[in-house]
């Protein structure tokens, strides 16, 4: 099974947020033990590593993100993708970029926490950590 795995997903997981943490682990969890096939867009790396090297410093941050690719593929994002993403009916652009990168690598689901991300019209399922964990059980 091929998972785009979101920002907030990343982030929960690196710099810890206790209330979604043990989600997140699990989460990387399965990518990290090949039960899914896990998958980060391209300029994910770059707004995860922003987020973490404010709260933890740009060293943490560098480590994290490197132990992220190691078990994870990265979706290249190109001018088309962003023309595409331009052209979904959804109002969050990054979000768009998203499920364009996830529809372009083929993914089965992508996972994150964002209620609106959960609702909109991507052209991939959206679903919550814990309904991945679910069926993976």
């Amino acid at each position: 099974m091929k998972v785009v795995i979101d920002n907030n997903i990343a982030v929960d997981a690196i710099a810890p947020n206790m209330d979604f943490e043990a989600d997140a682990l699990k989460i990387f969890g399965l990518a990290s033990s090949a039960k899914i096939k896990g998958y980060v867009c391209a300029n994910s790396l770059t707004d995860i590593f922003y987020v973490v090297r404010k709260t933890r410093g740009a060293n943490f941050a560098k480590e994290k993100i490197k132990g992220l690719m190691s078990f994870t593929t990265t979706v290249p994002l190109t001018e088309r993708d962003c023309i595409d993403a331009l052209e979904l009916p959804m109002s969050d652009f990054e979000d768009a970029v998203v499920a364009v990168c996830a529809d372009k690598g083929g993914a089965d689901y992508i996972v994150t926490r964002d209620e609106k991300f959960l609702k909109s019209a991507s052209p991939v399922a959206v679903i919550a950590p814990r309904e991945l964990i679910e069926i993976l059980a």
